[in-house]
């Protein structure tokens, strides 16, 4: 990837958070977008070749999941709307708590 398809890609990214209503800083913005695109790189070099970032397929996040989330967003200092919650796989709230708490 070079950098223009990177600042594309990041654009991208950024316009999807936004879109989503989720308040957080620019910084914090990259910060996802980082862990973003390792998730991305591990799950290609292990193979999988799809890889879907819309909350569409899988089961959605359950409720302490969610209530695990908000609370640790918040004590953070990162605001998650419900909506972007109710949007949320299982697979993906576990991951946003992983990167919450500052684990892979």
């Amino acid at each position: 990837m070079n950098k223009s398809e990177f600042a594309r890609d990041f654009s991208d990214f950024y316009s999807e958070v936004q879109k989503a209503g989720v308040e957080i800083t620019i910084r914090d913005v990259a910060t996802l977008y980082a862990i973003y695109r390792k998730d991305l790189r591990t799950e290609l070099m292990k193979g999988n070749k799809e890889i879907h970032i819309e909350s569409n397929g899988g089961q959605p996040a359950t409720e302490k999941q969610k209530e695990y989330l908000m609370d640790l967003a918040y004590k953070k200092g990162f605001c998650i709307t419900q909506t972007e919650l109710d949007k949320m796989t299982r697979e993906q709230a576990s991951k946003t708590i992983n990167a919450l708490l500052g684990g892979d």
